[in-house]
């Protein structure tokens, strides 16, 4: 995402904005000394294994193409596989429940321990293997969990909402280190490594300079969406739900096939499964009680109070997302790590006319936005 782009003279422009913060109600946009501005959020982890990440795909755009800007927006149909499952929009609608209301003391982590509701499997052999392995190094996990209490808030208060056990929300972890900008050896991107048919199949649309299994709050959308009619489908087994998430649905059910044929306890301890697989629900187990009991591990946990950190906004004009921080006074890759669904840095309306915002600086981001030119590319 290093293209240069240049500002053209000012001239008044009117918008239609408005600001969404994780709730359905307009967030207060005051900024809040106790978080800090970081310049960067850290590089990933070497804490997943199997994949090779990069930060670009091997078929990214080199050389955008200088287009035209059309003021009307245009929606193509979606073109999703007639077997595709009927699912929900796959787009992050937040609401509040009573709890969050009347309960704004306890930290978000807090809130996502309170909503465990798997059994406890720190003890098996093969998620002791991580639980030993990881702890080795505290450090990186205190690293991780700073860069994940970004997104948390957002997830926690999804997969809360659909009332599925808040593990769920620490799947990011094995997947992607949460780090939205990232792409695997498979292809698969984002927060929660969709490959790009299933991204497809569960609306996520992909353009050369738009992706959005790279929007956090679509990805995530669809990413429950997907783990919902899992675990329906192996009869509310969450950890086959896991295990298809990783090596798909019909490789669970083989082995799941082959378990029973042989007398055994279809449960993923008695599967036999990809390697990767194998070592992926572990891995989880794994964070959940690193993260769980940090204190016990000596790992350090971010502040992160049970609010929204991010806001959306709306907005129907193409915006460099770089040029509009630096204006703002924030670092200039503060929007495009946020949004790294725009794959050239600029805003592409016709695909999405929505973009986040760190939730501190909303107010400001939209003043500055709202009399930006247009940007060409």
């Amino acid at each position: 995402m290093g293209t240069s782009f240049y500002l053209a003279p000012v001239a008044a422009v009117c918008v239609v904005l408005f600001l969404n913060g994780c709730s359905n109600t307009q967030p207060e946009l005051a900024v809040e000394s106790t978080l800090e501005q970081t310049a960067t959020i850290p590089a990933a982890l070497p804490l997943v294994e199997q994949r090779r990440f990069s930060r670009y795909p091997a078929t990214k755009r080199s050389t955008p193409v200088r287009r035209t800007w059309i003021t009307q927006v245009v929606r193509p149909p979606s073109r999703l596989a007639s077997t595709a499952p009927r699912i929900q929009r796959a787009m992050y609608i937040p609401t509040i429940s009573s709890s969050y209301s009347l309960d704004q003391d306890f930290d978000t982590w807090s809130r996502v321990f309170r909503h465990f509701q798997l059994a406890d499997y720190s003890g098996h052999p093969r998620v002791q293997q991580y639980i030993r392995s990881y702890a080795q190094n505290p450090q990186q996990l205190s690293i991780l969990s700073d860069r994940a209490s970004v997104f948390l808030h957002m997830i926690i208060e999804e997969v809360t909402r659909r009332g599925m056990p808040a593990e769920v929300a620490l799947l990011p972890f094995v997947e992607s280190g949460f780090d939205a900008d990232v792409f695997s050896h498979a292809g698969a991107a984002g927060l929660w490594q969709f490959i790009p048919s299933t991204g497809r199949n569960y609306g996520l649309k992909q353009t050369g300079n738009y992706d959005a299994r790279m929007d956090p709050f679509a990805a995530t959308g669809a990413a429950l969406n997907y783990l919902q009619k899992l675990n329906r489908q192996f009869n509310g087994d969450w950890l086959l739900a896991f295990a298809a998430y990783n090596c798909g649905e019909t490789c669970v059910s083989r082995a799941v096939a082959q378990a029973q044929q042989s007398g055994l306890q279809p449960s993923f301890w008695n599967l036999s499964l990809p390697k990767e697989t194998m070592n992926y629900v572990p891995r989880l187990l794994a964070f959940k009680e690193l993260i769980g009991r940090s204190s016990t591990y000596g790992i350090r946990l971010p502040s992160t109070p049970n609010s929204a950190r991010l806001a959306q906004m709306r907005i129907n004009k193409p915006v460099d997302l770089r040029l509009a921080a630096m204006q703002a006074g924030l670092p200039a890759n503060r929007l495009t790590e946020l949004n790294p669904c725009f794959r050239t840095g600029v805003t592409t309306p016709e695909h999405s006319n929505r973009i986040i915002l760190p939730r501190e600086y909303a107010e400001r981001l939209a003043q500055v936005i709202r009399v930006m030119p247009a940007s060409y590319i």
